[in-house]
């Protein structure tokens, strides 16, 4: 049976109207408060609706091939009210402990202890000796007194070469509360005097040493390749020059220093290429390879996404029913949100949803239905399927982020679409042998300074593409009106195809085969 006669692919949407309502009512609660009063109607008129479904259903069987079952309506209404209801509890105590923290005051001195989230980076400038990361403050001191704390912040200190991810200091220093102070972080700390207090061991030991040698093994590398090696095998991109990153920021590039959906696609896709195909084998051996690489990359929330994604995509496929990555991507949205509804409020994880909404629904169908109209059977058949696969992922990511993209920069990357083109090639080969030196640093630096070579050949084309189109002429055009002029053009043409599409289908003359058969 070929792809046109095959029955039409079942997309599942039921969980995106939840994981929609989720998402706006974390993004009110965690500005606004939400009253106990308001969530708690909302968990009443959930129970309400599953119960008058439960009553209905007593004494009826329904069709066992329904399309859609009975009671459906009522029973996606109680999902959705349930879900608004967790959201609005977990915003609402995210907003109260942040209103009550004691870390939360005016520019002043600090003494604080605090818990390092991501690796301390270097300055932009060769001149400073100090080095910025996140940090989770733990608890501030008041006297003698330690008072817990569950704010964060952006910390400024002197030698901090050796500090790591999870690292926990005690820090002397003055707080500035009007930069970088959005909620949940209370601002700035600029450290004056710091104390490490404890360094976690087990499987974060094993990612600081991971780290630190793999950086040894690239220090050999070109300039550019020093920072994009790491950053596209383990997410490592603090030592990135700063003409590129503007020049990757300018041609939205900048997904490719960051482990995302796209890189464990290519994991995975390596993996059942060079795992036997049975399914005990290939469970374990995703499994193990998702677990490395979260360890290894660090539990960010761009990871956990593509993860779990990649997980419930996976594991669907191995054991041989057909996953809904929508459905997928809805429940990872939906858990995240009511773990960390801070992430409401984040553009990085906006932007990371979007971008991964757009290759799993839109970008997915567009290449199926290639597949159906192209022929594959002929070489300029597959070639042009190729080009199709090319251009759609990078083309739809790029246009469902364009409205977050020109809100935080005012500009629309005009060359995006064709650096991500040219680029895609070598992505494959810089993230395969990358993690690969990555993860047989421990064993052999030689040996991973060779695949952090052969991952740098690549790399030298990403960089060069990038600069490449960052320096052509046209490029971060400014638009007028900023996010809701290109919200418009969508919404119009969203209405001229809904449009078309009823004309088709209400308004189209329509020639009978009787009418057909007279004209003959």
């Amino acid at each position: 049976m070929n792809d046109s006669q095959c029955a039409p692919r079942m997309i599942d949407l039921r969980l995106a109207p939840a994981a929609a309502a989720t998402w706006g009512a974390t993004w009110w609660a965690t500005g606004h408060r939400a009253p106990w009063e308001s969530i708690g109607a909302c968990a009443l008129l959930a129970l309400a609706c599953a119960a008058s479904y439960s009553c209905s259903r007593r004494g009826r069987r329904a069709p066992r091939h329904a399309l859609t079952p009975p009671g459906s309506i009522r029973l996606s209404l109680a999902l959705i009210l349930a879900c608004v209801a967790c959201a609005l509890a977990v915003g609402s105590v995210a907003r109260r402990q942040y209103d009550a923290d004691p870390a939360r005051a005016d520019s002043g001195p600090i003494h604080a202890r605090v818990r390092l989230q991501t690796d301390p980076a270097p300055p932009s400038s060769g001149f400073s000796a100090t080095r910025h990361a996140h940090a989770r403050i733990e608890a501030v001191a008041a006297g003698e007194e330690w008072i817990p704390s569950h704010a964060t912040a952006l910390v400024n200190a002197p030698g901090w070469d050796s500090g790591a991810r999870g690292d926990i200091y005690e820090v002397w220093g003055s707080l500035d509360a009007t930069f970088a102070a959005d909620a949940p972080s209370v601002g700035t700390i600029r450290v004056r005097r710091s104390r490490l207090i404890e360094r976690p061991g087990g499987p974060s030991a094993w990612m600081r040493s991971t780290h630190q040698a793999f950086a040894r093994a690239c220090s050999s590398l070109p300039r550019d390749a020093r920072a994009l090696v790491p950053g596209m095998a383990i997410g490592d991109d603090r030592g990135m020059p700063a003409d590129l990153a503007q020049a990757m920021k300018t041609t939205s590039l900048t997904h490719l220093t960051a482990v995302s959906g796209s890189h464990i696609v290519i994991i995975l896709a390596t993996v059942t290429l060079v795992v036997p195909a049975r399914k005990t084998l290939r469970l374990t051996a995703t499994i193990l390879v998702l677990g490395t690489i979260l360890t290894l990359v660090g539990p960010e929330a761009s990871v956990l996404r593509s993860v779990c994604v990649a997980a419930v995509a996976a594991l669907g496929l191995i054991l041989g029913r057909d996953g809904q990555s929508i459905a997928a991507l809805c429940a990872v949205v939906i858990a995240t949100l009511l773990i960390d509804p801070w992430a409401a409020r984040s553009y990085g994880f906006a932007l990371s949803v979007l971008a991964a909404l757009a290759v799993v629904g839109p970008s997915s169908a567009l290449i199926r239905r290639s597949r159906r109209r192209i022929r594959g059977d002929t070489r300029a058949g597959r070639v042009l399927r190729r080009v199709v696969e090319m251009v759609c992922v990078p083309a739809l990511a790029e246009l469902a982020t364009a409205p977050l993209i020109v809100s935080l920069s005012g500009t629309v990357p005009v060359w995006g679409i064709i650096a991500n083109v040219v680029a895609e090639p070598a992505v494959p080969i810089a993230t395969i042998a990358g993690i690969t030196g990555a993860l047989l640093t421990p064993l052999s630096i030689p040996v991973a300074s060779a695949c952090a070579r052969v991952s740098s050949w690549a790399t030298a084309w990403i960089a060069g593409t990038a600069r490449l189109c960052a320096n052509l002429p046209g490029n971060g055009v400014a638009v007028p009106g900023g996010a809701s002029t290109v919200v418009g053009i969508y919404a119009c043409c969203c209405c001229g195809w809904l449009a078309w599409r009823a004309w088709v289908r209400w308004g189209a003359p329509r020639i009978d085969g009787s009418e057909t058969s007279a004209q003959e």
